[in-house]
């Protein structure tokens, strides 16, 4: 069974929430949760967190959502493309984690277990 890592992370790579799903849920389901308790800040996702509801959850939350929109769009969504390109640092967060086989591989078989792994890692890049 596959998963996916969610994690909310500030600018200076600090992590706000994290939490695992299925593979085969849906990013859009999962992102009212990851940024419920962001407030008043610029918040840069990719396509697949794109959608109306959760825009609007965003900006109750006095927040700037950065998310360009899906492509089957009738409408495209105008955002600000120079913030956009600090997610190349939330990629670049998960690559230095999944420089661990450990956690790239996923040899555990319980979540906690998983958890726990990401967190060593999290803390390796952190020193």
């Amino acid at each position: 069974m596959t998963t996916k890592l969610h994690l909310a992370i500030t600018a200076e790579d600090h992590v706000v929430e994290g939490f695992l799903t299925g593979g085969n849920v849906s990013d859009m389901t999962q992102a009212g949760e990851l940024t419920a308790e962001v407030f008043g800040c610029y918040v840069v996702e990719d396509m697949g967190y794109d959608s109306d509801a959760h825009r609007r959850a965003l900006e109750a939350n006095n927040n700037i959502p950065v998310i360009p929109g899906r492509k089957n769009r009738k409408i495209s969504i105008v955002y600000d493309k120079a913030i956009y390109r600090l997610r190349r640092k939330i990629e670049m967060f998960f690559g230095k984690i999944k420089e661990n086989r450990r956690v790239t591989v996923r040899y555990e078989k319980t979540d906690a277990a998983f958890l726990a792994f990401i967190a060593l890692a999290i803390i390796k890049t952190y020193l």
